[in-house]
């Protein structure tokens, strides 16, 4: 019966590519500005021109709440006010006449001042009534309606730019030497499908966290097409530095006991050399023989794996179904 002619595979050889050296985390983005909005005085909702998701700049009127009892209290103030300087004017004439003491003078000067001050804090607290963007942003959902009564400090509605973001990177404690402000960032979807964002390192912490002996690193995106959100999920790629390395495909290594192994494609003389045996069966003359050498990878990118010791850029790697494949077969190429 004639023996069955051997598998069939396909070859590749170690090409030269440029490989980063990077780390990978998944985070969450916030947003640098992001303000929670809440009333700074009790009171009931008048007027709400904002709508949830409108655009706003700073100074835009927000919502406002009642203000008859307040504007009372500004229009009592104001003329008490008007009253206390006029007499502190008047005291002030006639103790130049010298028709009244220093000291009756001092009182009433004294009054006006305090009222004039009061004046002020009062139209200081009517201004409380009108709540207005203190940034350009997006309103976010609203939690009151007009009409609500809402306490001083509840909050209404949160306020957020999310025209540049920053994300935080744990570091672990080994690779704090090699950070530095200015390294690249990348964001990527989750499933690191799609590169959504480039940014890069604007904050290092001053210390290592005792707890998780990690660094905190914030990495900053602008975001001018608004495409990322507040709160969203991501994958980022810390990139220390970027050089190049012999690759291979990632279909073409396989690993035994920990150790990463590819087979190359030699003549029947330097798998003999090689094993220091005859082949068993004989391949026929001619034909290719797959050998079995240890290689040293790193982490793979884009489908290839960097190869830092094991092959040569003259190598031919066999690709195909290796776990029909030993050491010392005689194999086709397709």
């Amino acid at each position: 019966m004639a023996a069955a002619p051997p598998p069939t595979f396909t070859l590749a050889s170690p090409e030269s590519r440029t490989f980063q050296d990077e780390a990978v985390y998944q985070s969450t983005l916030e947003a640098i500005r992001n303000v929670n909005l809440s009333a700074e005085i009790s009171g009931r909702i008048v007027a709400m021109p904002m709508q949830e998701g409108q655009t706003v700049r700073p100074g835009d009127l927000l919502f406002r709440l009642d203000q008859v009892q307040q504007q009372a209290q500004v229009n009592a103030t104001a003329a008490e006010a008007r009253k206390d300087l006029v007499n502190a004017e008047r005291y002030i004439f006639l103790n130049n006449q010298g028709a009244v003491s220093t000291k009756d003078r001092d009182f009433y000067v004294t009054q006006a001042i305090q009222s004039a001050d009061k004046l002020r804090a009062d139209k200081a607290t009517l201004g409380y009534k009108n709540v207005l963007a203190p940034i350009a942003g997006q309103i976010g959902s609203l939690l009151h309606k007009q009409g609500d009564v809402v306490n001083q400090g509840e909050k209404i509605v949160n306020l957020i730019d999310n025209s540049q973001l920053w994300l935080r990177l744990d570091v672990p404690a080994d690779l704090s030497s090699r950070m530095r402000l200015g390294l690249p960032v990348l964001l990527q979807s989750p499933d690191r499908s799609q590169t959504l964002a480039r940014g890069t390192v604007t904050f290092l912490g001053p210390a290592i966290d005792t707890q998780s002996q990690t660094l905190l690193a914030k990495a900053t995106f602008a975001n001018p097409d608004g495409h990322l959100r507040h709160n969203q999920r991501v994958s980022a790629i810390l990139q220390f530095s970027s050089g190049a390395s012999l690759s291979i495909p990632e279909g073409a290594v396989f690993v035994q006991a920990g150790q990463s192994f590819v087979f190359r494609a030699v003549s029947a003389d330097e798998a003999r050399r090689a094993l220091g045996r005859p082949l068993q069966p004989e391949p026929p003359a001619g034909s290719l023989v797959a050998l079995q050498v240890p290689v040293t990878v790193g982490v793979p990118q884009n489908g290839l794996y960097p190869v830092s010791q094991g092959l040569s850029a003259q190598d031919r790697v066999v690709l195909g179904n290796l776990a029909q494949l030993r050491s010392g077969m005689g194999i086709r190429i397709r």
